[in-house]
């Protein structure tokens, strides 16, 4: 049975734990957070290591969930294999931060939203394409690797995107409710709605502006809605606010 281990025992540490869970493998947790580790262990039967070094010397491939801000410091004080699989889902370090610090081993990122993969729905990129890392992302959902590390990048934007929905979600549940639609109701109408219009770009085989032009007819409500939207230049700061993610994350 291969065995992962997960430093770091945070909430992306958590998601990752439900989402592999009946996939075969051996989940190895690091002390950091013992409360959070010890919970986990009790809940889906993990095992939690010594020590960061004795996770490390115990495991097949070391999926590394700390902060971004101190993550790569504290790799650069621990020892791995030769070859060793070693995937960083910590936004903003690239691949040759990473693999300079854990010096023999071998080096990916990749970057998911979470809580879908807790599910087995969710996204997941990586970079370089890996078949130590593919299967075990392929638990918690479809996988898409990357061999350039800048449109890599430019793609782990999408983390922030999926957690910029549920603003979105948010605001027009909120909206509904304020028209006296019961809260389970606005909820399970929006939700519903944006999982069929989702499974609409998956399985069609066209363009998206084809499809566009299918469903938002002229003089029509969705035409009238996306109007006053352009008019705001509320789509335009999608692309504003991605900017910004792109900047911090790389650097």
């Amino acid at each position: 049975m291969t065995t992962i281990g997960i430093l770091g025992t945070g909430g992306l540490a958590a998601l990752m734990v439900r989402g592999v869970q009946g996939a075969g493998y051996r989940l190895i947790l690091s002390p950091r957070n013992a409360e959070v580790s010890a919970r986990l262990a009790e809940e889906y039967g993990c095992e939690v290591a010594a020590s960061n070094q004795a996770l490390i010397d115990a495991v097949d491939g070391v999926f590394v969930s700390l902060p971004a801000a101190t993550g790569a410091g504290e790799l650069a004080k621990l020892t791995f294999r030769p070859g060793q699989p070693v995937l960083s889902a910590m936004a903003g370090t690239g691949l040759a931060r990473l693999q300079s610090v854990i010096g023999p081993a071998q080096a990916a990122v990749s970057m998911m939203p979470g809580y879908a993969n807790a599910l087995g729905v969710g996204p997941s990129i990586l970079c370089p394409d890996d078949g130590f890392w593919r299967p075990v992302l392929a638990a918690t959902g479809p996988v898409i690797a990357f061999d350039d590390e800048a449109i890599f990048t430019a793609a782990a934007t999408f983390g922030a995107f999926s957690g910029a929905s549920f603003g979105f979600m948010a605001q027009v549940i909120g909206w509904f409710q304020a028209q006296g639609l019961p809260p389970d109701t606005a909820r399970a109408l929006v939700a519903a709605t944006l999982r069929g219009n989702a499974e609409v770009v998956l399985r069609e085989n066209r363009s998206l502006p084809e499809i566009r032009r299918e469903v938002v007819t002229p003089g029509g409500i969705s035409e009238l809605l996306l109007a006053t939207l352009e008019e705001h230049e509320a789509l335009q700061a999608w692309d504003e606010g991605l900017t910004h993610v792109l900047r911090r994350i790389g650097g």
